[in-house]
């Protein structure tokens, strides 16, 4: 379902995505419903149709998603692999139905035809290793409206590229190539290494295949210019991850000196809080009219759940909650009354076990002593 919105929303949206720079990093925040979904949907479809009038607002859209349920609108995700001015690599496929394979059968494409640019070898290292994973892959495909013989007479079901050093027959890989847009074979798996071992891509976890395609995408699939739109990051992602994943896609943006835009849609104050300061924005929904510069590089969690998204506090509303009412009738001279003990009771039956450096913890053990 694509998103609904009205006359004033869409020109707060136009307002948004006319005002955004080249080259800077945009995070949207807002809770559930704030209208994330609806601007992604609506940026997308705007900078599509620009493409296709001839006065593009992008030369290449590069829409990715941490989600199985991005908001992205037909336009994008029905766009084909051989379409190089936008590039969906999210789970949706023609039907609207979900495929972990489709995106990586996108990246496959683009992967096959930019195996021997030496500019993209340092990122793809750092990638590598950041995953942990050999510097090479197992492309494996699958016949498309051939017979299995005929199709195993002209080419074997799995092809080897090395990612980091110019041995491939580069031969082989361009008859790959034609066969795939061709339609007569599509990928069936792409498998990495770790240790000589052969994941496949569903062996990995759902954190890795996301991280992979994210960093890998933009590597292979980004261009000079490019906007990228990444749809809820955090999903999947291990906190360590969630700190790295857009630091990453903006140093592959430096290394390649791409001039490409990061427009992202999180939850996550760890992802909204790791990327230098300086070309980065923010905007949080649904009240926030225009972006503003951010400064959360380098601040805690608890500052920024606080300041960008309205949490005051990191720990669960009934701890805070009780804690807080308890300091309350201490305050008041209170701790007579039955309301205290019913609430240091509460508290009591929580079992709370802080650390000794949790500055919580002297004050809940002095409570429950009273």
């Amino acid at each position: 379902m694509i998103p609904v919105t009205n006359k004033a929303e869409e020109r707060k949206f136009d307002t948004l995505l006319n005002s955004i720079t080249p080259g800077n990093v945009y995070f949207v925040t807002g809770k559930n419903g704030s209208g994330k979904s609806r601007f992604f949907a609506y940026a997308t479809k705007e900078i599509r149709q620009s493409q296709i009038r001839g006065r593009p607002k992008s030369d290449r859209l590069l829409c990715l998603s941490g989600t199985m349920y991005d908001k992205y609108p037909p336009l994008i995700y029905k766009a084909k692999a051989s379409d190089w001015n936008v590039v969906y690599l999210g789970n949706k496929v023609n039907n609207n139905m979900v495929s972990g394979t489709a995106p990586f059968r996108v990246l496959c494409h683009y992967m096959l035809r930019h195996l021997e640019s030496p500019l993209l070898r340092w990122s793809i290292a750092r990638a590598l290793d950041r995953l942990s994973f050999q510097p090479y892959v197992a492309l494996r495909f699958s016949a498309r409206g051939l017979e299995p013989s005929k199709a195993s007479d002209s080419l074997d079901s799995e092809l080897v590229c090395d990612l980091l050093e110019p041995t491939n027959d580069l031969g082989l890989v361009d008859r790959y190539i034609g066969r795939l847009a061709s339609g007569d074979i599509r990928l069936s798996d792409m498998r990495f290494f770790r240790g000589g071992k052969p994941f496949g891509l569903s062996d990995l976890s759902s954190g890795e295949r996301q991280y992979a395609l994210a960093i890998l995408g933009f590597i292979y699939c980004g261009s000079e210019r490019c906007t990228v739109f990444y749809d809820e990051p955090e999903n999947s992602l291990h906190p360590e991850w969630q700190l790295s994943i857009v630091k990453d896609l903006a140093e592959v943006a430096e290394d390649l000196i791409l001039n490409a835009t990061l427009i992202i849609a999180t939850h996550s104050p760890l992802i909204a809080s790791s990327v230098r300061n300086g070309r980065v924005h923010i905007c949080d929904l649904p009240a926030g009219q225009a972006w503003q510069r951010a400064d959360l590089f380098g601040r805690a969690s608890d500052t920024v759940l606080r300041e960008r998204f309205h949490l005051y506090s990191g720990r669960l509303p009934e701890v805070a909650g009780i804690i807080n009412k308890c300091l309350g009738l201490i305050a008041r001279n209170e701790t007579e009354d039955e309301v205290f003990k019913v609430a240091q009771a509460e508290l009591h039956a929580m079992k709370l076990d802080f650390t000794p450096d949790d500055p919580l913890a002297e004050i809940v053990a002095t409570i429950l002593e009273l």
